[in-house]
């Protein structure tokens, strides 16, 4: 298990001096999240799930020709971790909201907007959001849809997904392809799947670009804990 404060920084580019924006990863426990930013940061996919208390990645990466230097918070979704949880927001320029798409969580959409939004008004008015559905491929797996009929459920579809992106006014909308770009009217929402290394990337990108387009406040940019 990661120790508390552990920290990963992958630098592949070195010219020039970088902006720095941070990106505060939340959603509930075992969604999908640690996953994700092991992927995109490591190249990584652990088959064992190990619940994350807090991590921290460090992540260069080169948006629309500027060098961006993407401070990564994981974040654990348990409840017990509220209050720790809740000091990861100062100074955010994106948060990024996670649920399952899979039957394995099927709260964790409905958390989007019942705790997770709720949360991040209070300790960060105002923030962009990227909301990502993550395991989308067990929707396209045969034993998995089989078994979910014999018991007369169904994965998060990308719909259902989408209508919370609109009333949470989230940021960022890849669809399917993920190079699709959206009219002014479409609220965003972005899918991926860790395991087979799908859409992460653009996750991120897209996450980058929603930073670059925050504008600084009078006291510092992101938002501050009180």
């Amino acid at each position: 298990m990661p120790l508390c404060g552990n920290s990963s920084r992958s630098t592949p580019f070195s010219r020039g001096k970088p902006l720095q924006r941070k990106v505060v990863v939340c959603g509930d426990g075992a969604c999908g999240k640690t996953s994700l930013l092991n992927v995109f940061t490591r190249g990584f996919f652990s088959q064992v799930y190990e619940p994350t208390v807090f991590e921290n990645y460090v992540h260069d990466i080169f948006v629309d020709e500027q060098q961006v230097e993407l401070s990564l918070w994981d974040t654990a979704g348990q409840e017990e971790f509220d209050r720790l949880r809740s000091l990861s927001y100062a100074e955010t320029h994106v948060v990024m909201i996670c649920f399952s798409a899979w039957v394995d969580n099927p709260v964790s959409l409905e958390n989007v907007e019942s705790k997770w939004l709720d949360e991040i008004l209070e300790y960060c008015p105002g923030v962009k959001l990227v909301l990502v559905a993550l395991k989308c491929d067990l929707r396209d797996d045969s034993s998995v849809k089989d078994r979910l009929q014999r018991h007369g459920a169904h994965s998060v579809q990308y719909e259902e997904g989408l209508a919370v992106a609109r009333r949470i006014r989230a940021s960022r909308y890849l669809g399917t392809p993920p190079f699709f770009l959206p009219s002014p009217q479409l609220i965003p929402l972005s899918e991926c799947s860790s395991k087979h290394n799908r859409g992460v990337s653009e996750v991120f990108y897209e996450a980058a670009r929603v930073s670059l387009a925050t504008r600084p406040k009078a006291s510092g940019e992101g938002c501050t804990v009180m």
